[in-house]
């Protein structure tokens, strides 16, 4: 079983925090409500709660209905992303819906194992902008994955699967729109798991914390 830890921060500019985050034996979940919709709070912290405890495949679409069952006429456009990790053996299970990343760190160096759910991806992988755009791009804010939203029909959610081994993150977009990949790798490789979990969210409170961050850091076996 991984040893993991948790920070998150409401940022310099937010007045209040709609990240969640949720930690269970070899199940880990970080979830970003939606700015500009109300209710974001409300809905990732019932998408963390519901998916960390669901049959993993099933994690995303039970957080959906279970937002869904949530909303009434004043949360009636309340959503989030989602992204869960699971240790099953050796092997490690990532899914996810909307921008909130995960990242495996190894001997190798830093990994992405998700891409996100948003216009400036879909952009980038269409070759019409480089990856050093894509991360000021306004497409960034224009998610084309969610949960929740007033949408019955599920999300959809990608999937990974690689060894167990080495550093994972679980982050929101407050941290990777503050913070570079190779500043990441820098701060996750600190330490042990709730250092540098208070490493990265300090870096992105301190290169200006525009938005809430969330982190989750585990070692794994």
């Amino acid at each position: 079983m991984g040893v993991a830890a948790a920070a998150t921060h409401t940022g310099l500019v937010r007045d209040g925090n709609e990240d969640a985050y949720a930690l269970a034996e070899r199940t880990w979940v970080v979830a970003d409500g939606m700015g500009g919709h109300s209710g974001g709070e409300v809905a990732a912290g019932i998408a963390a709660e519901v998916a960390v405890t669901a049959a993993p495949d099933r994690a995303v679409d039970a957080a959906h209905a279970a937002v869904l069952a949530a909303s009434t006429d004043g949360l009636s456009d309340m959503g989030t992303t989602l992204v869960h990790a699971v240790q099953a053996g050796e092997e490690l299970q990532v899914r996810w819906a909307g921008d909130s990343r995960a990242y495996l760190l190894d001997e190798a160096g830093l990994h992405a194992l998700t891409r996100d759910h948003n216009q400036a991806e879909q952009l980038l992988a269409a070759g019409h902008i480089t990856a050093d755009q894509a991360r000021t791009h306004p497409g960034q804010y224009r998610l084309t994955r969610a949960l929740g939203l007033g949408r019955p029909g599920a999300p959809g959610s990608d999937q990974v699967s690689v060894p167990a081994r080495g550093r994972l993150l679980l982050c929101t977009d407050g941290l990777t729109s503050e913070v570079d990949d190779p500043g990441i790798a820098g701060l996750l490789a600190q330490g042990d798991p709730q250092q540098a979990a208070d490493a990265l969210v300090e870096a992105a409170v301190r290169a200006g914390g525009r938005d809430n961050v969330t982190v989750v850091v585990v070692d794994l076996p």
